[in-house]
């Protein structure tokens, strides 16, 4: 975990009980009266006056909301580069965890649980503060109960670096070799994973940013993946910007819930549910089976729509060595795909990091058998070769 200060006044701190991109959360006691709390000690390198003060705002309008699903504030403060914030320490496992011990839940299970979520986001929607990092680490079990933590506290994220956590200005060694692979997410993949579009490309962010990424926490909790799950940071930024959301009932998750996981995952913020209720409402009907079809706006592919997704995709891809196009997949099969990137690999399996062949764009791959998933593709290279493409760069038509 990363060295930051150790002493707050008024709390005698105890052992981390985590670290994520914004800070870390330790175990302590207020001096006054000995009680447990959590205090979080935001990373000094995101700390500024301005920052510092839109966090005690925050916390106060939190403060101000009373909802059993949103862990409580109970002090903020800080000076210089210091920025800390005392919370409920709640005892249970955050959702991540259970994921990761478990696998994806009863669907029973996550719907009666990020229904909850929706409520409790709403609530502090009307108070008029934006998660911006809400994802399934930043829900923990209070007993029974999912609670929301976090709210306010992450940066407003102004850039690609900033959001990510790393040095793109050159320190980091990936940029300077131009290995095509790109850095790996790692750790970094629990937060960016999740992050909407408009946070990739530096926009303000409004309640919209909070219904994507209940989008993508409806996903994993169905599933027991992340949404666009990908092996390094240019092919996310692709994943993110031009491929439609993804679809829990490729996983085995009833289809009902396709159809909710791409309403609040929609590119545009106007296309998502208007508001975390609204979520909440169709996540319900979906699980009783009463989906009414839902009426998005469809926006043509205009020059200025291009060029905020390239804004996202572009310096991403092209650092990574992953140039690639908008894809489109025509009505009709040909029986061999053509490469659409600028660059592909094809890989001894899939996942794999053993490239046995780089194909090129225009290129053209015999598809063996069936797609792993929706990422993944078997193919058979003009040399006789078989391996693994991912589907995103190869396509029966570009």
């Amino acid at each position: 975990m990363r060295a930051v200060i150790v002493e707050v006044p008024g709390y005698r701190l105890a052992e981390p009980l985590g670290a994520g991109a914004t800070g870390v959360v330790y175990a302590a006691n207020r001096l006054s009266d000995g009680r447990s709390v959590a205090v979080k000690v935001v990373h000094p390198e995101l700390v500024d006056p301005q920052y510092r003060d839109r966090l005690r705002r925050e916390a106060r309008l939190a403060a101000a909301v009373e909802h059993p699903g949103l862990v409580r504030v109970h002090a903020v403060g800080g000076e210089g580069d210091q920025a800390w914030l005392v919370m409920d320490r709640l005892s249970g496992p955050d959702l991540q965890r259970l994921l990761d011990e478990g696998g994806p839940l009863p669907v029973d299970r996550a719907v009666a649980m990020l229904a909850e979520v929706a409520a409790a986001v709403d609530a502090m929607h009307a108070a008029g503060v934006i998660h911006r990092d809400l994802k399934p680490a930043n829900i923990i079990l209070d007993g029974d109960r999912p609670t929301v933590a976090d709210f306010g506290v992450a940066r407003q994220l102004a850039s690609l670096e900033s959001s990510t956590g790393m040095d793109l200005s050159g320190g980091a060694a990936w940029l300077r070799s131009g290995t095509p692979s790109g850095p790996s997410l790692g750790a970094m993949a629990g937060t960016v994973a999740y992050m909407a579009p408009e946070q990739w490309r530096g926009d303000p962010v409004s309640a919209a940013t909070d219904v994507y990424a209940l989008g993508g926490t409806l996903f994993s909790l169905l599933t027991g993946r992340r949404p666009f799950d990908r092996r390094t940071l240019p092919e996310l930024a692709y994943a993110v910007a031009m491929l439609p959301p993804p679809a829990p009932s490729e996983y085995g998750v009833p289809a009902a819930f396709d159809q909710v996981v791409r309403t609040a995952m929609a590119k545009e913020p106007a296309d998502r549910y208007p508001t975390a209720g609204a979520f909440a409402q169709a996540l319900r009907a979906a699980a009783a089976g009463d989906v009414a079809p839902v009426v998005v706006k469809q926006r043509g592919w205009t020059r200025r729509r291009i060029g905020k997704w390239v804004a996202i995709a572009a310096p991403v891809l092209v650092i990574g060595g992953v140039t690639a196009t908008i894809l489109a997949q025509g009505n009709q099969q040909p029986t061999q795909l053509t490469v659409c990137a600028q660059d592909a690999t094809v890989r001894d399996a899939p996942r794999s990091r053993t490239v046995i062949a780089t194909v090129h764009h225009g290129d053209r791959l015999t598809p063996i058998s069936p797609r792993d998933g929706a990422a993944w593709v078997h193919v058979r290279l003009p040399d006789g070769r078989s391996g693994w493409s991912l589907t995103d760069y190869v396509r029966h038509q570009c």
